[in-house]
């Protein structure tokens, strides 16, 4: 289905990871420029400027915004990455409402470099996030690709794996019903974990998208998963049972990367061309 968008902002690097503020502002972070960023009723405001390449953002109980930083590799193109001098470990960070921003987590487990991408809050308050570890390798030497992995933050900044994955882990998100929906990329389905407090249950395939749909982030609003698909340029909307609602259309060369729903309106983040957007409930 096709729908046509409200644009909000324009001329951006390469946006992912909106999260609605208190204020009604909509922030998100910007991989090639290395900046998150919000937008309100008096424009556009930059929050802070990490080192490296925030990646994913949401914002915490204690109202601080935490970003996986994925080290400093951006997409310039479709065809072409960034990387940022000097890069950095990835890890993830934290941003306090004044924009003074720390380190969170420095010390991840599993192969290197470690590229965090996105994260999600579990039922018990530490950080879940997905590592898919040196994607930039994806499309040139496939064979030296590491594989992903799955962590866990804890509330000390102490991270601990809980999974292994194939083909570019990415987005994330809790399902109503308390297990963990992660979102395979290059493999083009969503998987799920039962979340058992510190550790995960078994995985297991949740649903499977077309071939030309490469799952990316996502949200639960009521009843229904928004999903984006930045390669397909579409957004799904899938039912708690996995089943395909509605696709939209969100036009060629789109790269819808993330979303977050506010005041009755889906925000997206369209990647490659830098744009803030939003379509109505």
């Amino acid at each position: 289905m096709h729908r046509t968008p409200e644009i909000h902002v324009t001329g951006l690097g390469f946006p992912e990871g909106p999260v609605a503020l208190p204020d009604g502002s909509i922030a998100f972070v910007d991989l090639l420029h290395a900046k998150v960023r919000a937008f309100g009723e008096s424009g556009v405001r930059e929050i802070a400027t990490l080192p490296g390449a925030p990646n994913g953002m949401r914002r915490g109980a204690d109202g601080y915004l935490y970003v996986a930083n994925n080290g400093g590799i951006a997409p310039k193109s479709l065809e072409e990455l960034n990387f940022a001098e000097p890069q950095i470990g990835g890890r993830i960070q934290r941003i306090a409402p004044d924009g003074s921003w720390s380190d969170f987590a420095t010390v991840l487990p599993g192969g290197k470099p470690s590229r965090p991408n996105d994260l999600v809050f579990s039922p018990e308050g530490e950080l879940v996030f997905t590592d898919p570890q040196n994607w930039e390798v994806l499309g040139s030497d496939t064979s030296a690709y590491l594989g992903g992995q799955l962590l866990a933050a804890a509330a000390d900044g102490m991270v601990r794996p809980l999974a292994t994955m194939t083909g570019f882990p990415n987005g994330l998100v809790f399902h109503p019903d308390g297990s963990l929906l992660v979102g395979i990329t290059m493999e083009h389905r969503l998987v799920r974990f039962p979340w058992l407090g510190d550790h995960v249950g078994p995985m297991e395939e949740w649903c499977r998208l077309d071939d030309r749909f490469n799952p990316d982030g996502m949200v639960f609003h009521e009843d229904r998963l928004y999903l984006t698909g930045s390669g397909g340029d579409r957004v799904a909307i899938l039912d708690t049972t996995g089943r395909l609602i509605e696709m939209i259309d969100t036009g060629p060369g789109s790269d819808p990367t993330n979303c977050c729903v506010h005041d009755g309106r889906l925000w997206l983040t369209l990647g490659i061309p830098g744009q803030l957007v939003s379509y109505p409930l």
